[in-house]
């Protein structure tokens, strides 16, 4: 089995043309759709997936690249209080403005900084058989750190770090 596995994925890779490298990652006009799954929420034991999608819209000289677009996410977590525990759900949607370091010299990487205004719709759940179940609206800031490294035009994985849907992110990520 694991070697079917290992078969697979490599066969997987070689499906995206890896000698036509770019050495920008990200320009002007670039279009990215990442999917990831991530680790870490407000209650601290929670796992989440998230989807973010970007245009990059404005060089700003040789520096970098500013892009605009949407990021979504639904996370699942859990705490325990005095009464008993609690159980977490929240859907998050909202812009995502990102800035990409394009002075960086390393080709098929992309690193950038991005900020995020979520809207936050947040389901609550006490365990304790008293306290009734609750749901809120909110809108939460976001602000990570983020990398993108492609293996081909076309593919790569990505990882951030900070606060969005979820503290630690990672995934994979489609360029078009």
């Amino acid at each position: 089995m694991k070697k079917i596995t290992i078969t697979l994925f490599f066969a997987a890779l070689s499906f995206f043309n890896t000698n036509t490298l770019n050495a920008q990652a990200f320009e002007e006009g670039s279009m990215v759709l990442n999917l990831g799954a991530g680790v870490g929420t407000k209650y601290a034991t929670g796992f989440g997936i998230s989807g973010s999608f970007e245009l990059g819209i404005w060089p700003t000289g040789d520096f970098g690249i500013i892009g605009l677009g949407v990021i979504s996410g639904f996370t699942i977590s859990d705490d325990v209080i005095t009464m008993g525990s609690v159980d977490y759900t929240e859907f998050a949607i909202g812009p995502r403005g990102t800035y990409h370091f394009t002075i960086i010299p390393v080709e098929n990487l992309d690193v950038y900084a991005a900020a995020d205004l979520l809207f936050v719709s947040q389901t609550t759940k006490y365990k304790d058989g008293v306290t009734p179940n609750d749901s809120d609206f909110k809108f939460r800031p976001g602000a990570v750190a983020g990398a993108r490294y492609y293996f081909s035009d076309f593919f790569g994985v990505f990882g951030e770090l900070g606060y969005s849907v979820t503290f630690l992110t990672g995934g994979i990520s489609l360029k078009f």
